[in-house]
């Protein structure tokens, strides 16, 4: 039994609606009070979409509701068990799912990558609610992807990747430490569940990776690792990513591999932050955001790589972020019919979306033109998404969150 059986926690046999286990019964029964038949012919679109895999889409259908009853209401943490159930106690819908089950969920994927197979019914449900449809990949290589590629909207796995995997399977001589190795014969774990492949300059060892990211405690005063931490996004041109897997941001090898030396002098990136207090007082205190500032005599003006000025390492990520994603964006467009300007101007869906990235709540002139902007979008009717100080410690989670969800591929069903 795989993830999607209608027989998965004896749910066919009406357990979740029937218990009174209160890990499950207080918080389903609050869900119930305010659950409606609007929620319910949400629950059928899905289901007549996705089929078995409905469990998968939790996350897709709370937001659906909250925007349909337009509150935010609160769901039980089984909410899959919930969903599920409540479509198998409808008749004509649990024989829907029923059907789709019995007909899909022992096909079988060959992985383009390792050549391994999987049924529909062992595909991870947090990779089926992304990409919304399957994939020719087991699990173990979807997730590798999923560490460097955003799943949503992701049709096939491109040739290029396919290039990768194989260099990734050859013995390679690591310009740093001169070992020889081979990427795909060790599985390296940090703090993540899944098995680690670089996205980028894959000739480094995992040796040579996993002693950049677990850092040196031992080597230098603050001031000492302060300077390599601020080398590091000066070679790097942008914020360095928290996670400490920098070296995949260097645009070439050579600068790759000087980030990884200064990362083996230095202590983990987490250890860093934790020692000045958080990330983002880190990136204060070594300037590589001065003052945490942006639009001031503190700023750091640089270009992006498609050519864009920008006043900070924080701005540069960003606009970056959006040149890799393939999404068209002008850089300091007037909000119409007045003076006002935002950092970026987006088109999505045939509608103008401004990108702001705020980042000086704290300081009273700038404070005071934010509510102004605001204020004025809101009463134009203008689509804002709003950067807040909080995203500088992890600008590429608040990118994917923020940004890339407003290009999803809505229609992509699953594969034959």
């Amino acid at each position: 039994m795989g993830y999607y059986a209608p027989s998965f926690g004896r749910l066919d046999q009406g357990w979740y609606f029937k218990t009174t286990d209160q890990r499950y019964a207080e918080e389903r029964d609050r869900c119930l009070e305010w659950w409606s038949a609007e929620c319910d012919a949400l629950l059928e679109d899905y289901l007549r979409r996705y089929g078995m895999f409905l469990s998968a889409f939790e996350k897709s259908i709370k937001h659906d509701i909250r925007t349909r009853l337009g509150k935010n209401v609160k769901f039980p943490d089984y909410f899959g068990y919930f969903i599920v159930s409540r479509v198998l106690e409808t008749p004509n819908l649990a024989e829907f799912y029923r059907d789709d089950y019995v007909s899909r969920s022992r096909r079988t994927i060959i992985c383009t990558l390792c050549n391994k197979s999987q049924t529909y019914d062992d595909i991870h449900p947090s990779l089926m609610g992304r990409t919304k449809r399957v994939l020719p990949l087991c699990n173990k290589c979807w997730f590798w992807i999923a560490e460097f590629t955003p799943l949503e909207g992701l049709v096939q796995v491109s040739e290029d990747f396919k290039e990768r995997v194989r260099r990734l399977t050859c013995q390679q001589t690591c310009p740093i430490c001169g070992r020889e190795f081979v990427w795909l014969s060790k599985e390296v774990r940090y703090t993540f569940e899944v098995p680690f492949l670089p996205a980028r300059h894959i000739e480094i060892c995992p040796r040579c990776v996993e002693r950049a990211i677990l850092g040196d405690a031992g080597n230098g005063g603050s001031r000492s690792q302060l300077e390599k931490f601020k080398r590091i996004a000066d070679l790097l041109g942008a914020v360095p990513d928290k996670t400490g897997f920098v070296y995949d941001q260097a645009e070439t090898l050579e600068i790759a591999i000087e980030v990884t030396k200064l990362m083996h002098q230095i202590p983990s990136f987490q250890e860093l932050a934790r020692q000045h207090g958080s990330w983002f007082k880190l990136l204060v205190a070594s300037s590589v955001l001065p003052q945490g500032t942006r639009r001031t005599h503190y700023g750091t003006m640089v270009l992006a790589r498609d050519g864009h000025q920008c006043l900070s390492l924080a701005e540069k990520t960003i606009d970056d972020l959006l040149y890799e994603n393939c999404i068209p964006h002008e850089k300091e467009p007037h909000y119409p019919g007045a003076e006002y300007r935002a950092d970026w101007k987006l088109i999505c869906a045939g509608t103008e979306v401004f990108i702001e990235l705020f980042g000086l709540d704290d300081e009273p002139h700038y404070a005071k033109r934010k509510r102004e902007k605001l204020a004025y979008a809101e009463q134009a009717g203008l689509t804002i998404v709003a950067l807040e100080r909080k995203d500088l410690v992890n600008l590429k989670d608040a990118f994917q969150k923020k940004i890339l969800v407003l290009f999803p591929d809505t229609g992509v069903k699953d594969g034959p």
